[in-house]
Parts: structure tokens; sequence; C-alpha cells
């Protein structure tokens, strides 16, 4: 049985000790609060109320653009009665009561912030509405049947009576906070699917919004590494001496398998850089390049064990059926965020402070610990927005550069990261290759679906990384590389998207074998899902033809009647007017199910010098509950174009083990006047909320691959995808 992420972080937490929910937190003792102000109501760790009012919420997520701080202060300010525009925000602080309560981090990954702390946060906004309720009710003797809160007040609805919620903080300090609240139903909602002015972006267009790249002391030094290129390699030798003498150079040394460059300023720090003469030796791997790792799966196609993660015979005998085989292949790829990796660092002899952006600010911690030999309480982390993440910033080598290098030169270290050191050192989303077969009966039936999955696993790396810091730093950790090697076997990261295969076939086999590459891997936005999609979805299509089916009819007699895939798939069509493209217009469509939400899109292209143009980009989604609909139809946008410059230009190969490309020029993102029309329409739904940072990438490859085929008669099966 494959064991997910999720699965695997709750059960080592059980181990390493309970978690603390932030709105079951007392707010009238200083115990156990991530930031007491004695001054101010504190019912819970998310919210504070001053004394002259002001309300403040503790943003618990990271903000990397997918609305995580309009999200949060939404679902509070609708149970407070208080109007989102007035709610100051903060980046919280590194503590067990914001854990995730199924991840068992302080994490923003998995496309969940929403789902899972939709009735946490309403529950602390209501919570605390009630708390100062109850404070007028004993300041006034007005039965709190009798009052009601809005827009920061709360009043008689005599008329008699109002009072400011500042002007009830020193009585609602004093009085027990209430936990169990009864939620307002979805028809009373006043912002909650209605709300959709972004709290974030007066600062980021003015300037005032902080990055990683931008905070920390004004006197910090800045370091630039030359790193070892190849994965394994090891540094040999470095000359510095031409580097020392560069103005602005405080110190050159070896960190680990790179040099750092220690300077007055960034500028100094790479031109001297430069000037670096340093030997770098390559490991002794058989799979150093991409042509040996492409080898590697083609044999283990042939020759390899594989585990079985689904299996569903056959319940009839067909005949007269015709067998379809296809194999798929989609490379290695890199995150590329627009901020490259940072992180600055103070270190003293008893503190340690770190500004940085990070997905994890938790894992962040336990790394500075682990390096400086200290507690984790001694490391203070101070998260700021991220320049995108998509998964990258999850991971901590940043801090630990940033804190090395601060610890010996004593004094405050911003590392800053060239685009080349972003694409040459990232954690890259896994090559994977696939291999499908299925029969095809002459009626349209479907029989002995296999999908064979061959490529190295995410978790097997990570999971190691994580148990540390979900573990108590004084818990041995010796073990957890044994439990990545376990894990890995099956990965669920690898499998996502293939086995939970939605349709409605006589018979049904998914299997896996873990190739081990030693390529660092991380989570890349709708991780599995992103080339699981693109596999199935292109498969199903191959089956549609051989059936002699319309794409859309096939899907819609293979899925279950009453599914949220068919409902989708319908509304798509619809928007895209499948069918009636113009002349010289070809369309191709695909449906997916990822972090609880079902998109269906529609890709229509043109053909100009014999390349694919797309013109128009039609995506559908069903994620539950809306809580801003202007961003959930943002982050299907934004998802969407991320997943068409994968699928239109993504590679990374390599050689000596070490990364071929280095910037965009080589690395191309979808352009300005490449990128199409995208009409979005959201799903009414009164289901609890799903994803939406990552659902609308899987499913668009796919569709703009079978679009092309629709033009062209050729069938793309590798990624990125080229036209012979």
């Amino acid at each position: 049985m494959a064991l997910s992420r999720r699965q695997f972080m709750r059960n080592v937490s059980v181990a390493g000790g309970a978690l603390s929910i932030g709105f079951t937190l007392s707010g009238c003792s200083e115990s156990g609060h991530p930031i007491y102000d004695s001054n101010a109501f504190q019912p819970n760790a998310f919210i504070r109320i001053d004394e002259d009012g002001q309300v403040t919420v503790q943003i618990h997520k990271a903000e990397m653009g997918q609305g995580v701080v309009t999200g949060i202060i939404t679902l509070i300010a609708e149970e407070l009665e208080v109007h989102p525009g007035a709610v100051n925000y903060e980046m919280a602080p590194v503590h067990s009561a914001y854990a995730d309560p199924e991840m068992a981090l302080q994490v923003t990954g998995g496309s969940a912030s929403m789902r899972i702390y939709y009735d946490i946060l309403r529950q602390a906004g209501a919570s605390t509405r009630a708390t100062l309720i109850g404070s007028a009710a004993q300041t006034t003797g007005i039965p709190e049947s009798q009052l009601y809160a809005k827009n920061g007040r709360v009043y008689a609805r005599s008329g008699s009576y109002s009072a400011s919620f500042g002007e009830l903080v020193a009585v609602a300090r004093s009085i027990a906070v209430p936990t169990d609240i009864n939620l307002k139903p979805p028809a009373q909602f006043q912002l909650i699917g209605r709300y959709d002015q972004r709290l974030d972006s007066a600062a980021k267009v003015d300037g005032s919004a902080l990055f990683g790249i931008d905070a920390g002391p004004e006197d910090c030094l800045v370091a630039v590494l030359l790193r070892c290129p190849h994965f394994g390699g090891t540094l040999t030798s470095f000359e510095a001496e031409a580097a020392l003498k560069h103005p602005g150079v405080v110190d050159v040394f070896q960190l680990e398998n790179a040099v750092a460059v220690v300077a007055q300023g960034y500028w100094p720090a790479l031109k001297a850089s430069e000037k670096l003469a340093v030997v770098f030796t390559p490991a002794d791997n058989a799979l150093a390049s991409s042509e040996q790792i492409s080898q590697a799966m083609t044999e283990a196609f042939e020759n390899a064990e594989f585990v079985t993660i689904r299996e569903e015979e056959g319940q009839q005998a067909h005949t007269d059926t015709s067998l379809v085989e296809a194999e798929y292949r989609v490379p290695f790829l890199a995150h590329a965020t627009m901020e490259p990796q940072n992180a600055t660092a103070h270190v003293t002899e008893e503190q340690c402070e770190i500004w940085v952006g990070s997905q994890s600010p938790d894992i962040a911690q336990d790394v500075a610990a682990r390096i400086l030999d200290r507690p984790r309480e001694s490391v203070t982390v101070h998260n700021q927005f991220l320049g995108g993440g998509f998964g990258r910033r999850l991971n901590a080598d940043n801090v630990a550069e940033a804190v090395a290098i601060a610890a010996r030169v004593k004094r405050p270290v911003k590392v800053i990261w060239t685009r080349e050191d972003d694409m040459r050192h990232d954690f890259y989303r896994p090559i994977t290759a696939a291999r499908l077969s299925a029969q095809v009966a002459k009626n349209g039936g479907i029989s002995n679906w296999k999908h064979q999955i061959v490529g190295p696993s995410i978790n097997q790396q990570t999971y190691p990384v994580i148990g540390k810091t979900i573990l108590p730093s004084w818990a041995p950790t010796g073990a957890l590389r044994l439990v990545g090697d376990w894990v890995g076997k099956d990965d669920s990261a690898a499998v996502e998207g293939a086995k939970e295969l939605p349709y409605d076939f006589d018979g049904i086999s998914v299997e896996y074998h873990n190739l081990h590459v030693p390529v660092p891997l991380g989570f890349w936005r709708s991780v599995g899902h992103s080339h699981a999609a693109f596999i199935v979805e292109s498969f199903i299509d191959e089956l549609a033809v051989a059936a002699g089916v319309d794409g859309v009819e096939f899907r819609r007699t293979h899925l279950p009647l009453e599914s949220r895939q068919r409902r989708a798939l319908d509304e798509v069509t619809k928007l895209a007017k499948w069918g009636q493209a113009a002349a010289g217009r070809y369309q191709g469509v695909a449906v997916h199910e990822s972090f609880g939400t079902v998109v269906a899109e529609v890709a229509e292209i043109v053909m100009v010098d014999g390349k694919p143009k797309i013109e128009s980009f039609f995506c559908v989604v069903d994620c539950g509950q809306v809580i801003n609909p202007d961003i959930v139809a943002d982050q299907m946008e934004g998802g969407i174009i991320f997943a068409l410059t994968g699928a239109l230009y993504g590679e990374i190969s390599l050689k000596d083990g070490a990364v071929q490309q280095s910037n965009f020029h080589d690395y191309p993102m979808l352009r300005h006047n490449e990128t199409p029309a995208i009409s979005v329409h959201v799903l009414d739904s009164t289901a609890p909320p799903s994803g939406a940072g990552e659902p609308g990438t899987p499913p668009a490859a796919p569709a703009l691959a079978n679009a092309i085929y629709a033009a062209t008669g050729q069938r793309l099966r590798h990624l990125p995808l080229r036209l012979s």
C-alpha cells in the first residue's frame, strides 16, 4: 500500500508529540502563545485585537502569489464580522500552533491551505466574535442573544448600545474563549464566495512588500557561491588570490563542495567569484547523463521488478478487440521561480535570525539549528513574501548556506543565487517514462488497461528531511533514510493521478518501478499529477481514435454519469463550443482531478509555419466552496501558463552529472505574445473547498498535445512537444 506524504507526516508527528491547533490556544495566558501581548486580546494563535480596535491576523501559510493572505483573512473576517480591508496581517513565526493538522509541519503545499483551514479559521473568527459579544454582555447586562457584531463593533439589537472591539479588549482578556461556535451557513455569507480584493496587491505595486531578497539587516554582507556543478561531485581545489584582491571582498573560503565569496555587496561578490580558479571533479556514476538515464528506463521496462499500485481484473472475456500500445516520456524540470534562491542569516553566540521566503519555515529553523548544534528555539525565522515557490521553496539549502557563512564571518550575511545557480542547483521534477496498453473493442469498450511507470522517487529523498523536522531535535534520525527507501518503493508522488484513473474500464492495472538517479528531486507544481495527466489523457485520446469516437464523447461514455469529471467535461465543451471551431482551428481536451479538484480544459490552436500557435484556452474548475472567486480564476490561468511553458519548452538535460541549461535563453518561459486568451468558469458547489493553486496545471499539456494531433495527425508522446 502506498504511503502518502500526508499519512507519513501524520504518523511521524504522533511519535514526536501531539499537534497544537491554533484556535484552541487560550488568549488569556502567555503560556504556549506564539506572540504574547499583555495589552491585547489574543483569543487564539491567529488573531490579535489591540486596545485601539485594530485586528491583526497571523499568516501562517507562505504567500507566493496564490492569494493565501486574502483567503485566510476572508475566512476569519466572515465570522468575526469585520471588513477584510480593515485587517492588518503579519507573517507568523514558527510555532506548533501553526503546524498543519494533516501534514504536521508549518508548510504551504499540496493546494491544501483553504481546504484544511476552512473550518479552523472560521472557528477562530467565530469564537473571537462570541467572546467580544460575551464581554459586552458582561459589561452591560444585556443578554448575548440581544447583541450582535458588525464592522468591528458590538451592537444591541434595540439600538441602545454600541462599542468598538477595542473598547471590549480589557474585559475580553479576562473571560474564557469558547471553542465550538456554530458557524454561518453558506446562505448567510457576505464575504466567502464574493470578496475579490487582493489584500497584498497594494504593497506589491508600491514596492513596500518585502520578499526574501529584500529583507534583513541593512548592513549585511553578501555572499555568492561557486557550487560543484556535478551532482555527487567534489571540489578538488581552488585558487582565491585574485578574488581576495577584488575591492569589497571580505573573505573567500570553502563551504563543503562550494567556494563562498563574501563581500560588501552583491556586485563585488559576483565579480570576485568570476576570478576564482576552481577545479571540480565529477562523480563516478553510471547515470550521469540524460542518455544514460533514458537507456536505464528502457531496460527497466524489460527487466525490472514493478510494484503493483492498483489491480482490478476484468470481468468479461472480450473478443474482436485490437491492442493499443504507447510509450510516453517527460523530462526533468526546474522550478525557475521569478525570485532566485536567497536567504539572510545573523548568528550570535546565543541566537540565530533568518530572513527568507520559505514554504516550510520550520524546516528552515531545524536545518539552521542542526548546523549550529543549538536548540530550535534559539533560531528565529522571519518569513517573507515569496517571488514564486511552486514547491522549490520547501527546501532549505539556501538557509543552510547563509547560516554556515554567517557563523564563520560573525556578521549578518545575505546569500544570493544567480539565475544560473538557480537553474543548475534546483530540486527537479522527476524524469518519468510510462508504457500503456489497452484492448479496444469494436463497440468502443475498453479492457485490460495497463499502465507501467518508471521514474525516481521524490519522497525517498525528502522524507528523511521532513522526518527530522517533525521529530524532536533530540530524537535519533539515523533510521529515516531507511524510511525513505521504504516509501520510495511505491512512492505516492510518482503514481498519483495514474492510480486514481476515473474511467470505467474492464480491468485496470497500474505498476511502478523506482529508478534511482543521482539528481536532487523536489515537488514541482502539481507533483505527480503534472506528468500523469499528460500521459493518461493523451492515451485516452489514442483510445478514442482507435475506437473511432470523438474525444469528448469517448470520455463521457466511460466516465460515471454523476461524476464531477463528467460535469466539468460537459461544461468546458459548452464554454469552448467543442466541435464548432472555425476552419483552420483545432481543439484538444483533457480532464483531471488533483488535490480534490476537478479541472477540464480545452486548447484551441492554429498552425503557423508548421508550428502550433495557441489561440484560446478554456477551463472549467470544480473546487468546492470558493473563497475568493477571482483568485481561483487567477490560479487556473497561472497554472495553465506554467504548464504550457513546460509543455512547449521545459527540459533539463544532464551531461557528466551536470545540468546543461543555465538561464532563460536555453530554458525559456512562455512569452506574453505566445500566451492564449484564457477563459475560466468556476462551477458552483456547496462541497467543502478543495485545492486551487495546482489543479489548473495537469490538464493543460494533454489538451494541447491532443489539439496538435487533431491539427497534424502526429501523436506527440514526449515532452516538450516537438513536431517532427
